[in-house]
């Protein structure tokens, strides 16, 4: 059975590309980028693009199954339109304009059409796509309930798909799980990067963040001192005292041997001494 605390490799190449990235689609989406490519004709609406992050999300955990890998090889997934939605509670339309701009962005591929198959750019380490390297995507946390019980819907299709602020917000998840910390659950970045990567302004981010808070996907910590940094185990960065920079905790990852339900700063620096360092992330076979 699919484990609470299960992880699935998600491609680092769709969250560091220049061009078409997760945030450079919410960017077109709000109206952002004064030029738009050939590739959309008419900006992408806010829906949409929740509805494509959503999706991308859920084929990349659906392609790491055993049985996807005897039926269609490895770094791909066999679905249905059917299937998607019932994954995400999306309706046909929106499944189909996210697919739409998952191919257009190169984030995937169609290689098959009934049943719908699709490649996931990026996750064959062969390839220079590959070679980027992958994050750690919290499969068993984002599942919920299907775990259980594969006529259930994931846990992801309670986040809202309408909307600027549920699209900043998924984009953002995705960037925080692009820089989580490689021995721990922690990912640690200034309101002054998230705007660089994203052009959000602080009331963008604020609200993005406050939907994953409230949708159980990350937790919010502060930074201020070196007491806190050790209690991570992180290097203290010369400049930590003269801001605050914020920690947030990617719900469902356990990079260190401690509770994944510990989310205040005194119940892990109390836990301290117990925190072990586990091996790297390795591909799965």
């Amino acid at each position: 059975m699919l484990t609470k605390d299960r992880f699935s490799p998600l491609p680092r190449h769709w969250l560091s590309m220049d061009g078409p990235s997760p945030w450079w689609l919410a960017k077109t989406a709000r109206r952002t980028i004064p030029v738009y490519p050939p590739i959309f004709p008419d900006p992408p609406t806010a829906g949409a693009v929740t509805a494509a992050l959503k999706i991308y999300i859920a084929l990349v955990a659906m392609a790491d199954d055993d049985n996807q890998r005897k039926r269609v090889g490895r770094y791909a997934v066999k679905t249905t339109y059917e299937e998607v939605q019932q994954y995400l509670k999306l309706s046909r339309a929106m499944v189909r304009e996210g697919l739409k701009l998952l191919e257009q962005c190169h984030a995937i591929e169609r290689t098959g059409h009934k049943p719908l198959v699709y490649k996931i750019t990026g996750l064959d380490r062969n390839t220079e796509e590959g070679a980027k390297g992958f994050v750690k995507l919290p499969k068993g946390h984002l599942y919920g309930n299907r775990r259980q019980s594969s006529t259930l819907p994931i846990t992801l299709a309670n986040y809202p798909t309408r909307g600027v602020d549920a699209m900043n917000g998924l984009a953002l998840y995705l960037l925080l799980l692009s820089v989580v910390q490689r021995d721990n659950n922690v990912a640690m970045i200034s309101y002054e990067r998230i705007k660089e990567r994203t052009d959000m302004s602080s009331k963008q981010i604020r609200q993005g963040l406050d939907l994953l808070v409230n949708h159980n996907l990350i937790s919010v910590l502060r930074l201020n001192n070196e007491e806190t940094f050790e209690a991570f185990g992180m290097p203290v960065p010369e400049t930590v005292l003269r801001g605050t920079p914020n920690a947030y905790l990617i719900k469902g990852l356990k990079g260190r041997e401690y509770n994944q339900r510990v989310n205040t700063l005194d119940e892990m620096i109390k836990q301290r001494k117990d925190m072990v360092v586990p091996a790297g992330f390795d591909e799965p076979a």
